[in-house]
């Protein structure tokens, strides 16, 4: 997916749309981190012993490969205000900025 490096855009701040300067950010981690069952995970296995339901893996993720598209994240700063965003783009399987 080509991404132009200045598109139009509406900028809340000065509520109006304006040039916007894009950059691509790099990735993140979408929405992982420290949830629940990742908390009780840790806490079971920190213990000496069996682990029970935790020694092995899901089922589900048994027959699980990577995905072969990632989602960008690119970063608009306004050209009137300076102020900076992140917008997520849809799914490809390759990003890069379009120079004019």
């Amino acid at each position: 997916m080509k991404i132009p490096a200045k598109m139009r855009s509406f900028c809340p701040r000065c509520n109006k749309h304006t040039e916007q300067a894009v950059k691509i950010e790099k990735a993140k981690q979408r929405g992982g981190g420290m949830n629940r069952g990742s908390r009780r995970m840790k806490r079971w296995t920190s213990r000496i012993g069996n682990h029970g339901r935790y020694s092995r893996r899901p089922i589900a993720s048994r027959n699980m490969t990577s995905k072969t598209t990632k989602k960008v994240d690119i970063r608009t700063t306004c050209s009137e205000c300076g102020k900076k965003w992140i917008k997520s783009r849809p799914r490809a399987r390759r990003s890069e900025i379009k120079r004019m």
